[in-house]
C-alpha cells in the first residue's frame, strides 16, 4: 500500500519556475470580471499560479495547458519554454491552477465539480480574450479527465444540482491527453483516500470516469490524441484491463521507457506537433461577449 501511495505522489512537481500573466491579459480580466473571478484565475497566493496573454496579430490558435494532481500552472513552465523555442508565440499559451497548487503526498484530492467548472470558465475566458473561434487544449495526468468533463458539460457527478451546460466540442480544435488517467489509475484498484474514491476518484469504475467515458468523440472538433508510456508507473499503461490513458476516438502516440513525469514534461515537441496538425487559426474572429456566470 505504501508503494502505491508513493507512486501517486510522483504526480507532484516541485519545480518553481515563476508565473506570467501578461499586463494586457490582466487588464482584460480586471475590466470584464469581478475581483473574485480575477483572483480565481491569477492565483497570486501561489508561486506559479497562472500565465498567458499579450497583444497578438498572427494566426496561431491559442493553447490551454491543464496541469495534473498536486501541481500548478508553473509546473508546465518547461512545456511553455519548449513551445516558444520551437516558434510558438508566448502570447498564445495559457494556464491557470485548478487546485490548491503544489502539495506533496496529498492524496485527498477528487475530480470535483469546482475544478471542472473552473477549467470550463477558463476555456471560455481565453476564447473571449483572444477572440479565437477555437482553442487547443492539452491535459496532463489528472488534468485530462477534468478537461474532458469540462468539455462534455452536463450535470456534475458530485453535485447533480449543478449544471455545467451543453458540450463545447465546437470550441475545441484539438485535444491532447498526456499521461492522462482517462480510464483511472492502476494504483486505484482499491478505494483508498479521496483520490481513489468510487464517486469522483481515479478508481477505474468511479461514477466520474463512467460519465466521461459514456460518450464518444466530444473532446475536439478536429482530432484527439493520447500520449502514453508503457513505463508509466503512476497512471499505468493498463488499468482494469483497459489502456489507462485511452479514450474513444483518440489516436494513441505511444512512447517507450519514460516514467510518468517524463511523459508529461519531456514530450513537449510531440505535443506541439500534434496541435499544429490542426492547421492555423480560422480567419474569422469572434465578437467579445460576456462569459456566462453561475
Amino acid at each position: 500500500m505504501m508503494i502505491r501511495v508513493l507512486g501517486l505522489a510522483v504526480l507532484v512537481n516541485i519545480a518553481y519556475c515563476g508565473h506570467d500573466i501578461n499586463p494586457d491579459f490582466m487588464n482584460f480580466l480586471k475590466t470584464h470580471l469581478s475581483a473574485a473571478e480575477v483572483r480565481g484565475i491569477v492565483r497570486d497566493e501561489l508561486t506559479t499560479g497562472s500565465f498567458g496573454g499579450g497583444k497578438y496579430n498572427g494566426n496561431v490558435r491559442p493553447v490551454i495547458l491543464v496541469h495534473g494532481l498536486n501541481n500548478q500552472a508553473g509546473s508546465l513552465w518547461s512545456i511553455r519554454k519548449t513551445f516558444i523555442e520551437n516558434g510558438f508565440p508566448s502570447q498564445r499559451i495559457f494556464a491557470t491552477t485548478w487546485g490548491r497548487g503544489v502539495e506533496q503526498m496529498n492524496l485527498n484530492v477528487k475530480l470535483e465539480c469546482e475544478y471542472v467548472n473552473r477549467i470550463r470558465k477558463f476555456i471560455q475566458i481565453v476564447r473571449w480574450y483572444t477572440r479565437a473561434e477555437q482553442v487547443d487544449i492539452i491535459g496532463y495526468s489528472m488534468g485530462s479527465p477534468l478537461v474532458r468533463k469540462a468539455i462534455l458539460g452536463g450535470k456534475c457527478v458530485d453535485n447533480q444540482a449543478f449544471e455545467l451546460g451543453k458540450p463545447i466540442t465546437s470550441q475545441i480544435r484539438t485535444f491532447v491527453s498526456v499521461a492522462g488517467a482517462n480510464q483511472g489509475s492502476h494504483l486505484c484498484l482499491f478505494p483508498f483516500y479521496d483520490i481513489c474514491n468510487p464517486i469522483n476518484g481515479l478508481n477505474c469504475v468511479s461514477k466520474f470516469l463512467q460519465d466521461i467515458n459514456s460518450k464518444e468523440k466530444y473532446e475536439a472538433s478536429y482530432k484527439s490524441y493520447n500520449i502514453a508510456s508503457t513505463n508509466d508507473m503512476v497512471v499505468g499503461y493498463w488499468a482494469c484491463g483497459k489502456q489507462a490513458s485511452s479514450f474513444a476516438g483518440a489516436k494513441e502516440w505511444k512512447v517507450e521507457n519514460l516514467n510518468h513525469e517524463q511523459t508529461e514534461y519531456d514530450t513537449g515537441k510531440i505535443q506541439l506537433n500534434l496541435i499544429r496538425q490542426g492547421g492555423p487559426l480560422a480567419t474569422r474572429r469572434r465578437r467579445r461577449s460576456h462569459v456566462k456566470k453561475h
